[in-house]
């Protein structure tokens, strides 16, 4: 009678498990606990309409899932990658998207790079397995800083140490109990870009600022910010006048950065801007000491000629705030 109901229990789950598989070389346990679980985590197909923000430059996934290869954690992540892959989302998951020819550990390194964030699938088998080999890469990386980890606790197991000051998702219970909680954080704290936008911010400066501007945008656009930028050294195309670059720039961001020092007031600014300036959006950033215009007499500056950090924090919420309004 038992194993009756053991069959329809997996007959009424739409789970294939290969009972016995040549290309295999193990077979699936799979127990009465783990259907439960299964069931709690499975996510159905969607028809949703993409919510994943553009990925930044050198940014090729928004989300790297670590986990156990075996089931039941590998169905978790394949029906998780499933909802959030028909969302939009690019997600990087092992064996799949492995790179042939390198060595497990040059290709989580080149992962870790090229990932928004690291979504830790924690379960007793993956600690005692999975985790040391990606700790062990990530410590060697020498930017643990500049990722973003995303734990998630699909079974009662303990968490490591590393990972004990992030904020985990318990996804031992029903899906609608922490899935809304979980995609908020897969998606990020940058708004969505309306159509027809590419970029949050377009960056209107002199090339003597280059430098400056990069060190900005860096941090704009680091995993934990994702706002996405437009540089005219990186993302103009070559051969274009730089006239039309600007306005296709213009029209694609939400607002435009006009970092303001005496060398952009002397040419760019009368050359590209000062005409058209009531048509934009801008945001001024004071970074040198010069007489502003007098279209920028009635405007609000960010003064960022001191070394804190409060004007960036200004800086980053006045993106946000207009990227809200066009949810």
């Amino acid at each position: 009678m038992t194993s009756i109901r053991k069959r329809k229990l997996v007959s009424s789950f739409d789970f294939k498990f290969p009972w016995t598989c040549k290309r295999f070389s193990f077979h699936y346990r799979v127990t009465m606990e783990s259907l439960e679980r299964q069931r709690a985590m499975a996510t159905p197909r969607c028809s949703t309409p993409s919510d994943a923000p553009p990925l930044p430059v050198g940014k090729d996934y928004h989300a790297f899932f670590s986990f156990h290869g075996d089931n039941p954690d590998y169905n978790w992540v394949k029906a998780v990658t499933r909802e959030l892959e028909c969302r939009g989302f690019k997600c990087c998951v092992f064996p799949r998207d492995l790179d042939a020819g390198r060595s497990l550990s040059a290709n989580i390194k080149s992962i870790l790079t090229k990932c928004l964030r690291i979504i830790t699938v924690l379960s007793s088998a993956y600690i005692q397995n999975e985790w040391p080999q990606l700790e062990m890469e990530i410590i060697s990386l020498g930017k643990t800083e500049e990722l973003v980890f995303i734990p998630v606790l699909i079974e009662p197991c303990g968490i490591p140490p590393f990972l004990k000051y992030y904020r985990y998702t318990n996804a031992t219970t029903a899906k609608e109990t922490w899935w809304a909680a979980f995609y908020e954080q897969v998606r990020g704290n940058a708004p969505p870009l309306p159509p027809r936008k590419r970029y949050h911010a377009f960056f209107a400066h002199s090339p003597v600022d280059t430098k400056w501007v990069n060190n900005i945008v860096e941090r704009l656009e680091t995993p934990v910010n994702n706002i996405v930028c437009c540089l005219p050294a990186r993302d103009f195309k070559p051969g274009g006048s730089m006239q039309e670059s600007i306005d296709s720039a213009i029209k694609r961001s939400l607002r435009v950065v006009l970092v303001i020092s005496k060398h952009f007031l002397t040419n760019e600014w009368k050359r590209y801007f000062e005409k058209r300036f009531k048509q934009l959006k801008v945001i001024p950033v004071l970074v040198s000491d010069c007489s502003l215009p007098i279209a920028l007499d009635d405007i609000v500056c960010i003064d960022a000629r001191n070394s804190d950090n409060d004007w960036f924090k200004v800086l980053l919420r006045a993106i946000k705030e207009e990227g809200k309004l066009y949810k």
